[in-house]
């Protein structure tokens, strides 16, 4: 070989070595930047859900167009902002995600949602802030009513499970729909004797009570189907609660 081709071939390899060097080197910058990256969004992301009402997806405020995570209020110009559509009942209050629900705990933060976000606080405020907050207030309500209601609490549950309850009678136990049956009889008689309503009242309480307590296991089991039937049950008895209610109402029953 030439000094010439020697040369030559010399810097080639040189030149392919600095490349990989080259390379290599931006390899490495781009591992550290997004190591970098990643500690920086997950520290984010930790202080944002101690604040109680954050996603992972970022937002951009209505007023001064800042982007930011998901939060209550803008982190720059203080403004009202919407909620993440992906919270649940349970996130907007700020309670466990449980049937077995605290419910002194589970008032005492509706209470304080209601004191941060009622429109009455908003008067003075943009007409985009009093809407959100009128918004923000009937959508806290919602979410209280919901979760403060067994039927109605498990009933959400079994939603975020992507599970319904069918309507009607349709697989329902033969011998459970001639139980109500009988019990609405039982109801039509008691409207106009108040000893037969007081006792029926009381039954009916104590079955809720049991059924309540058994759909929390079956929850706390993650046995959503167990809930699912036992659910259908108290739907039929929260009914009959109902119609006791206005009969004791209209009889004058006082406890």
């Amino acid at each position: 070989m030439s000094k010439m081709n020697s040369k030559i071939v010399g810097a080639t390899l040189n030149l392919m070595k600095c490349r990989a060097q080259f390379t290599k080197t931006q390899d490495c910058c781009r591992i550290y930047h997004s190591c970098h990256a990643i500690k920086n969004l997950t520290a984010a992301s930790n202080k944002t859900k101690q604040l109680g009402y954050c996603s992972e997806s970022l937002s951009k405020c209505w007023n001064c167009k800042f982007t930011f995570k998901s939060e209550l209020f803008c982190s720059k110009c203080k403004s009202l902002q919407e909620m993440p559509e992906d919270l649940t009942f349970f996130d907007i209050i700020g309670v466990k995600k449980d049937f077995n629900i605290d419910k002194n705990e589970l008032q005492k933060k509706y209470r304080q949602m209601q004191n941060r976000l009622h429109p009455d606080k908003f008067s003075n405020s943009s007409e985009e802030e009093k809407q959100i907050s009128e918004r923000l207030s009937s959508l806290i309500n919602k979410a209280y009513y919901t979760l403060s209601h067994p039927l109605q609490r498990g009933i959400y549950l079994l939603n975020l499970n992507n599970i319904t309850l069918p309507e009607g009678t349709t697989n329902m136990n033969p011998e459970f729909l001639m139980d109500i049956l009988e019990k609405n009889e039982e109801i039509e008689r008691a409207s106009k004797d108040e000893s037969t309503a007081i006792k029926l009242i009381e039954e009916n309480r104590k079955t809720l009570a049991d059924l309540t307590k058994n759909i929390a296991e079956a929850f706390k089991k993650q046995d959503v189907e167990t809930a699912k039937q036992l659910l259908i049950k108290m739907r039929y008895y929260t009914s009959i609660e109902n119609r006791l209610k206005k009969i004791k109402q209209d009889i004058g029953i006082v406890e």
